[in-house]
């Protein structure tokens, strides 16, 4: 692992493996698309391409400013809208801590710390599958 990607969902801070995501946008002009519902968030305009953004926030807000993690999905991009991204780190940046209780949800994979204490390493495309359930058809839909 090259590194993690540290971010904010509601006052949680978490990590996700750099290398599940592509890059990180701001969260700047999402438009709703007509018919379309959660968790399908919108679309913004990324180097003159539409990329569809699932929001993984909890108040899911799509008013609201945050940041927007690209990953590849299928070979697709998607975006994943987050409250904030806190850092990029190195992979020798966060200690390796316990590993993650079974009763967590399935998308926590492991368990880093920081100064500030334990931070929850999550898979973004398990974390959508649990909070946000069909992400996968929609985004399929958008390839047709």
């Amino acid at each position: 692992m090259t590194g993690y990607v540290m971010f904010r969902l509601g006052e949680r801070r978490f990590v996700t493996a750099l290398d599940e995501v592509r890059e990180i946008v701001r969260l700047d002009g999402l438009e709703q698309l007509p018919g379309t519902e959660p968790p399908l968030a919108g679309v913004i305009v990324l180097r003159g391409a539409p990329l569809p953004v699932l929001d993984a926030r909890a108040a899911g807000d799509p008013a609201e400013s945050g940041d927007v993690l690209v990953m590849d999905v299928d070979g697709d991009a998607a975006g994943v809208a987050v409250d904030q991204v806190l850092a990029v780190l190195g992979g020798d940046e966060l200690g390796v801590g316990e590993a993650p209780a079974k009763a967590l949800p399935a998308y926590v994979v492991g368990v880093r710390t920081d100064a500030s204490g334990p931070v929850l390493l999550v898979d973004l495309q398990r974390l959508l599958d649990v909070t946000r359930e069909g992400w996968r058809a929609t985004v399929a839909i958008g390839q047709t």
